[in-house]
């Protein structure tokens, strides 16, 4: 959902803004090595951090952040941070949420690189021809692969009402065929007029990608992208007709979740192979550029915090530097900041957490990282807000 202590950037993309979105995104020099393997450590104060300073940062975080079960901070390519709390460590995997929708982008694009969804203005009722046969679900037969990855289609469906069990208990939706649920809920938009944070329009984008592919988006992770990313321990849940869920279900270590970000750092390239095209790393990360109803306030906005499922926030909050961020309920965080070379990693507390309660949780470690870790880099200046 739209964070109500910052102001974010991102939007729906188009081809013509690629140039842009370089021009957005600094482009760091290549790695000294990809961390197929292992991350590299190395001292902080060799990549210009204040190694006091962030000593004393870190320490804070028992007393300060009780929630936060790891925290990874890599420069340059290699780590100089990295720390776990509340029972985890570097090898326990994690509920990472929605972080799992920025892994479900990124596979659409693997897919369009083998020759699958090419065309992202396809409608539904295209690439989901049983669903749509006999007149089934006429009033959401336009809806297209970009409205849906843009988080615009129209449907009319609450992420709020879904963490508060209104739609079904958490653990029960994936015992259902969730794409028939999905196409159960009413329109209250024309596809595309409207901006709406929805864990819904992520799940018909898995539905299309296994009719697309004929797998399921963790088989062909497995395959296209954890494999050459060196991943090799995850879980990711399905609903009963082995469907991914496609914004969120997925585990991943702290470590592995780095990959992603470096994986984008990179414009989708990795030891030499390009794993995701250079275009739809681009693509999914440039600002949108139409206006929308924002649902939650029902004002005609500018989306531009929001990608192909990236958000992409502003430099005005990261002293200057801008950041995309995949990010997940109660505080899984992926942050990317090119101009800086820097990746942040934080999972956080997810048991029993109430919607409040993760609000707080995500603020308090969006601060921690903004005001007391980002200061710690050389390059930062404090009065640049």
């Amino acid at each position: 959902m739209k964070p109500n202590y910052i102001r974010l950037t991102c939007s729906i993309l188009t081809f013509f803004l690629l140039a842009g979105c370089a021009a957005i995104y600094p482009t760091p020099p290549p790695p000294d090595y990809w961390p197929t393997d292992e991350w590299r450590h190395d001292d902080p104060s060799n990549r210009n951090i204040d190694a006091a300073l962030l000593d004393a940062a870190t320490e804070q975080i028992p007393d300060e952040l009780p929630a936060l079960d790891s925290l990874i901070i890599i420069r340059d390519g290699y780590v100089v941070h990295e720390s776990y709390y509340n029972g985890y460590d570097k090898t326990t995997i994690h509920d990472v949420r929605s972080v799992t929708k920025s892994w479900t982008s990124a596979l659409i694009g693997v897919a369009q690189a083998n020759g699958k969804l090419t065309q992202i203005d396809a409608p539904l009722s295209e690439l989901l021809p049983d669903q749509f046969a006999n007149e089934q679900h006429e009033d959401k037969r336009d809806i297209t692969l970009a409205d849906l990855l843009a988080m615009r289609s129209g449907i009319e469906f609450y992420d709020e009402k879904l963490y508060a069990g209104e739609y079904g208990a958490y653990e029960e939706l994936f015992e259902i065929d969730l794409t028939d649920f999905a196409l159960s809920f009413p329109m209250a938009y024309e596809p595309g007029t409207a901006w709406n944070y929805s864990t819904l329009d992520s799940q018909l984008i898995s539905a299309v990608f296994k009719q697309a592919t004929g797998q399921a988006l963790e088989a062909y992770a497995v395959d296209h992208l954890f494999e050459p990313l060196g991943i090799t321990d995850h879980a990711w849940q399905a609903d009963s007709t082995g469907t991914s869920i496609g914004g969120g279900g997925l585990s991943l270590t702290p470590r592995d979740m780095a990959k992603l970000g470096f994986l984008y750092l990179h414009q989708g390239e990795w030891d030499g192979e390009q794993i995701v095209p250079s275009d739809w790393v681009e693509l999914s990360l440039t600002p949108q550029d139409t206006e929308a109803i924002y649902v939650p306030s029902g004002q005609t906005e500018l989306p531009e915090w929001y990608g192909y499922h990236w958000w992409t926030w502003k430099g005005d909050w990261f002293y200057g530097y801008r950041a995309f961020v995949a990010n997940g309920f109660g505080g899984q965080r992926i942050y990317v900041l090119p101009g800086l070379n820097l990746i942040i990693v934080t999972t956080a507390n997810l048991d029993d957490v109430s919607p409040e309660m993760a609000n707080m949780q995500e603020e308090g470690i969006d601060t921690f990282i903004n005001e007391i870790v980002l200061p710690t880099l050389t390059e930062v200046d404090i009065n640049e807000r």
